[in-house]
């Protein structure tokens, strides 16, 4: 009588994907927190309340449009390791770190431009709290887009490897899902802060 030889079942979810989906939510909920914070500490209708309204740096809609690039370089990094394009996909990774590496720049500009408007992150009145809520959203903002960056870097290196294609997914599916995510909080944070000044 043979032996039956059994394979263990593959897990309906995959370990990484729910971590990453986890961490993305833990992410959302401490955004949610700082945007409440920003909007509960707002003057009220009458204006009571130390609050200085400015207008964003132009830095910032840079951001905007160099992240949305990233998504469509993204999604063609995605795109083109799902169809075994081994090529394009080094290639669509490596454009889509270099615009993230812009979207820094670009972030660090605006900041520099808070700076000279005397927009810091401590103002001369201690309870102006204004400008301080856009540093610590920006800032916690930049510290996920650096993970995305890292990411981005090591799945470029997994793909030069050739570690990335149709049967193996997994890591170039987490970059992908992460980077649309910081991209696509971003662009809300942005109209947030541009609208709610």
């Amino acid at each position: 009588m043979k032996a039956v030889k059994y394979k263990d079942p593959k897990p309906a979810v995959v370990p990484a994907k729910l971590n990453l989906w986890l961490f993305m939510l833990a992410s959302s909920m401490l955004f949610a927190a700082t945007v409440s914070a920003f909007i509960v500490h707002r003057p009220d209708a009458e204006g009571r309340g130390a609050w200085t309204a400015f207008d964003l740096p132009i830095f910032f809609l840079y951001s905007t449009i160099i992240v949305l690039l990233s998504s469509i370089t993204a999604f063609y990094a995605y795109k083109s390791a799902k169809n075994d394009e081994l090529s394009q996909n080094k290639t669509w990774l490596l454009v889509t770190t270099v615009l993230g590496t812009l979207f820094c720049v670009s972030q660090y500009l605006g900041w520099q431009q808070m700076v000279r408007l005397e927009l810091t992150f401590v103002n001369a009145r201690p309870e102006d709290i204004s400008a301080s809520y856009v540093w610590v959203i920006t800032m916690l903002h930049f510290i996920h887009i650096l993970g995305g960056i890292g990411l981005l870097i090591g799945t470029w290196i997994q793909a030069i490897r050739l570690n990335v294609h149709k049967k193996s997914m997994t890591l170039m599916s987490i970059t992908h899902t992460y980077w649309h995510f910081v991209g696509l909080l971003w662009i809300f944070l942005y109209l947030f802060l541009y609208f709610a000044q």
